[in-house]
């Protein structure tokens, strides 16, 4: 814990100042030597085996692969990662390029560059799963045996279910959002053009940010840009008295743990952040600068603004959701502690595109890749054992002002039904309840490095580091 406070504290030397404008600024990454990994494309209609296959090359997906490369060597592993993109990204930068923290090229790296070593790069998507037979088939019909197999799908955005919103984001209306890579840049733009516009606004402007009711995203993420967004109005700008700032989200609270919920409230009050609750968008009318609501009881209300921040729908992918591995809600329908597929014990699924009752985020990701990685050795039979036991761990760095930050930490709840309990790593330092400016550093400091550096080639484990965590069992563990 110390060794980590301490790097923490380096990194927010680094941290650069915004700036009168707020340039987009500092380095908090040096890029390591690229250590290129060829894709490769089986023939049109050829079939190709691997023991392992693991669909998806972003977090969750490398993740997982590099630390099974590393357990069982290049020979015995025979893994093969499908990913048909160029790039891979560093999503959790988005929301401080949306801000004007960092610049969005911080945020991505060619996928030859990330793709674990031992690994078959195989670059094309996957149009269907066929786990009867233990196979699936890519988009130039070439069809992929395996053993065992690990869906890393991630989950889609899906713009075009709130009508009005693509064209607003593509027409100059002050219409946003950091979800996407395309409209990053155009979220800082926005803050700061906002900002700039102190005589017109005299007579008063709005900004909304939104959030949806129903989302398996981080549980923070989406009023991250909010808060920033509001501090530098206010620290560095002179609109902030004359404008209305109002978060409008589809959930009764903040957060889903009321610990935490309950603080980011009392910032909002102290901070004169209006927060609407229970509501949702509906519509975007962009030339009239207008969002419609709609709110639990299904009466639909207008906002006019001068900003607007949108946080879109998340769905599984479309070839997950068609395929006999998906539950009722699209997703991959694995045990939430085993992250096995409760019908195809040779399949398992990481990150966005399982089905846990979880907020998908990347710390959760490192809590579930041991436990991956465990679960398949031992299903395979290369090393005797029981299954390990994943709790719901997950954690979401509430950036909440330039310098501070809320360190919300959880995991499932103690009983069915119950909601995510505390599970903090600092509880005798700090008051992860509170802002903290030595947290605000690991988030914008030291996690990036460690994502980079140690995450992408599977030894990164979160609030543990380098260090691999015991394995929890299934059968010594009481399940809520």
């Amino acid at each position: 814990m110390r060794a980590i406070l301490r790097a923490a504290r380096a990194a927010a030397s680094r941290v650069a100042a915004w700036g009168a404008l707020g340039g987009a600024g500092m380095a908090l990454t040096s890029a390591p030597t690229e250590c290129k990994r060829a894709p490769e494309l089986p023939a049109p209609g050829s079939s190709v085996r691997h023991r392992i296959v693991v669909v998806g090359g972003g977090s969750a997906g490398v993740s997982v692969a590099a630390q099974l490369l590393r357990k069982m060597g290049r020979e015995k592993a025979d893994l093969a990662v499908i990913e048909p993109s160029d790039q891979h990204f560093y999503r959790p930068a988005w929301t401080l390029a949306g801000a004007g923290l960092v610049p969005l090229s911080r945020s991505r790296r060619a996928m030859s560059s990330v793709m674990p070593r031992g690994a078959r790069w195989i670059k094309a998507a996957v149009t269907r799963f066929e786990p009867d037979s233990n196979a699936l088939v890519l988009d130039n019909g070439a069809r992929v045996s395996y053993d065992y197999l690990i869906v890393a799908t991630g989950m889609q955005i899906k713009l075009d279910l709130i009508p009005g919103l693509e064209e607003a984001l593509e027409g100059d209306h002050n219409v946003s959002t950091i979800w996407d890579a395309r409209y990053v840049g155009k979220t800082w733009d926005g803050i700061r053009e906002l900002g700039l516009r102190e005589p017109e606004l005299k007579h008063g402007g709005v900004a909304l940010f939104t959030q949806p009711r129903l989302g398996r995203g981080c549980g923070g993420a989406a009023q991250k840009i909010c808060w920033l967004a509001e501090d530098w109005w206010r620290t560095k700008t002179m609109v902030r008295p004359n404008l209305t700032v109002e978060f409008v989200t589809g959930r009764p609270a903040l957060f889903p743990v009321e610990k935490y919920a309950r603080a980011l409230a009392e910032i909002g009050e102290e901070r004169g952040v209006h927060v609407t609750y229970t509501s949702e968008l509906v519509a975007v009318d962009g030339p009239n600068r207008t969002a419609v609501f709609e709110s639990e009881d299904g009466a639909r209300f207008e906002r006019r603004f001068d900003f607007l921040h949108v946080t879109p729908r998340m769905v599984a992918p479309p070839v997950v959701e068609a395929s006999p591995l998906a539950d009722k809600t699209g997703y991959v329908d694995v045990d939430k502690y085993t992250l096995q597929h409760v019908r195809y014990p040779n399949v398992f699924a990481i990150g966005d595109s399982a089905s846990v009752p979880t907020s998908r985020t990347i710390a959760a990701i490192t809590a579930q890749a041991p436990v991956v990685v465990h679960n398949l050795i031992v299903t395979a039979g290369e090393q005797p054992g029981q299954l390990a036991r994943y709790d719901g761990y997950s954690s979401s760095p509430i950036l909440t002002r330039r310098g501070g930050l809320i360190l919300a930490e959880f995991k499932y709840g103690e009983e069915p039904g119950a909601p995510p309990a505390v599970k903090e790593t600092f509880p005798f330092f700090f008051d992860q309840g509170k802002e903290v400016s030595v947290l605000y550093a690991l988030t914008t400091g030291l996690f990036p490095w460690a994502y980079w550096n140690l995450m992408t080639t599977g030894r990164w484990y979160g609030p543990r580091g380098i260090f691999e965590p015991r394995m929890k069992f299934v059968d010594t563990w009481a399940m809520p």
